[in-house]
C-alpha cells in the first residue's frame, strides 16, 4: 500500500506560541510520534505566514492515517487547536488547511533540505488527469534538460486524496496537484525561477489557479 502524506496548515492566534494549550500539546507530542502506522512527521512555519503553523505526517497506508482520525489522542489534540487557531470571521482571511496526497516518491528527502518549497495546482474536478500529470513531466523535463537546477535538492509529486472548496473559480470543488522541493537555500530556489515563467505555459493552459509557499521544516521531537 502507498504511503499517505498528511498536510496541514494552521493560522495562529497572537500568543498561541506562548499559551498553555501550545505547551500542553507539546507534551502530547511523544503520544502523537508513536501513533500505530506513523512513520514521520515534520513542523514548520512559512516564510510568507511566520504567525502559522504546518504539518507533515507521513502514514505507513490509508487505514493507519484513517485510523488516527478517529482515535482519542487525535480528539485531545484537536480540541487543543481550537485555542490556538486563528478563525477569523473575516471572509478574506485565510483558513485552516487539511488535505492528504499519495506522492509519487518518499517526503522525507524533500523534509530534509534546508527549505522547502510547498506548491499547489487548484483544478476542475474532471480535470483529465494524465493529460495534466503528461505537461507536468514535459515542464520538469525541460527544467532540467542541462541538469537539476543549482541548489536543488529532491522533489515529490501527486495527487491530493479530497477535493478542496471555497475557491471561486471553481464552485463545485477543485481537484490539486501538489509539489513539493527541497533547496539549499531560498536564494537558489528563487533564482532558479527566474527567467523560466514561458517554462510552465502547458501546465497554466489547465488553470492559473495555484499557491506557493516555503518553510524550513524540523523533524519532529528531534527541536
Amino acid at each position: 500500500m502507498p504511503q499517505i502524506t498528511e498536510l496541514a496548515w494552521f493560522p495562529l492566534k497572537e500568543g498561541a506560541r506562548d499559551s498553555d494549550a501550545w505547551a500542553t500539546l507539546k507534551k502530547l507530542g511523544p503520544d502523537l510520534r508513536a501513533q500505530p502506522g506513523l512513520e514521520a512527521s515534520w513542523h514548520g512555519a512559512p516564510l510568507e505566514r511566520p504567525q502559522s503553523s504546518e504539518i507533515v505526517n507521513v502514514w505507513a497506508s490509508s487505514d493507519a492515517y484513517t485510523a488516527s482520525k478517529s482515535s482519542p489522542l487525535h480528539a485531545a489534540a484537536a480540541k487543543l487547536m481550537v485555542e490556538l487557531v486563528d478563525a477569523s470571521s473575516d471572509p478574506a482571511a485565510p483558513k485552516p488547511y487539511h488535505n492528504a496526497v499519495v506522492f509519487d516518491a518518499p517526503f522525507a528527502a524533500v523534509a530534509a533540505a534546508p527549505l522547502v518549497q510547498m506548491s499547489s495546482v487548484f483544478l476542475p474536478l474532471d480535470i483529465d488527469a494524465p493529460a495534466f500529470e503528461a505537461a507536468w513531466a514535459s515542464v520538469v523535463a525541460s527544467l532540467r534538460e542541462n541538469g537539476p537546477p543549482d541548489g536543488f535538492v529532491a522533489g515529490v509529486h501527486g495527487w491530493a486524496l479530497e477535493a478542496v472548496h471555497g475557491i471561486p473559480k471553481f464552485p463545485a470543488g477543485a481537484k490539486v496537484f501538489v509539489t513539493a522541493s527541497g533547496w539549499e537555500s531560498l536564494e537558489k530556489n528563487v533564482a532558479a525561477h527566474v527567467g523560466v515563467a514561458d517554462k510552465f505555459a502547458e501546465v497554466q493552459r489547465f488553470s492559473d489557479v495555484f499557491e506557493a509557499h516555503h518553510v524550513s521544516f524540523k523533524k519532529a521531537g528531534e527541536d
